[in-house]
């Protein structure tokens, strides 16, 4: 379980990586995924395990959606829970230049928790499991 919430937390940091590249530019992209991977790494995958800890007495449908739930929930818990250990002023949230600022973090944290999740939910799906299989299988058939 370890190894596939690596893997999906890699490749929905990469996934962020390019959407920032794509609509800011790529230096801006390379410059926020050396911040965003280490966060997904250490916040994402626990938070993950957490989900699957939670969901493991639901099936199908509803396990879905109750992970995806409890991803986007940690994820919106991510942002105000540092400003309140840092002192933050809860008066000034969301509100002038740093609103701003905690909008930005807010909207991100929930994309990167969805991509986090989509990857993780499609890594356990047995179809795209078998396609991948073939996929990597025809691959390997290009050996030399």
């Amino acid at each position: 379980m370890i190894g596939r919430k690596v893997i999906a937390a890699l490749i929905s940091g990469l996934l962020m990586i390019a959407m920032y590249s794509i609509f800011v530019g790529i230096g801006i992209g390379v410059f926020f995924g050396m911040y965003l991977l280490p966060i997904i790494f250490i916040y994402g995958i626990p938070s993950s395990m957490l989900s699957d800890y939670a969901t493991k007495s639901l099936t199908g449908t509803k396990r879905i959606i109750v992970a995806l739930l409890i991803h986007l929930f940690l994820a919106a818990t991510f942002v105000p829970i540092p400003m309140l250990i840092s002192g933050y002023k809860i008066d000034t949230w969301f509100s002038e230049a740093t609103g701003l600022f905690d909008v930005f973090l807010f909207i991100h944290a929930l994309i990167a928790a969805f991509l986090f999740w989509l990857t993780d939910e499609l890594m356990k799906n047995k179809t795209c499991q078998i396609k991948r299989r073939k996929y990597l299988n025809w691959i390997g058939d290009f050996k030399i």
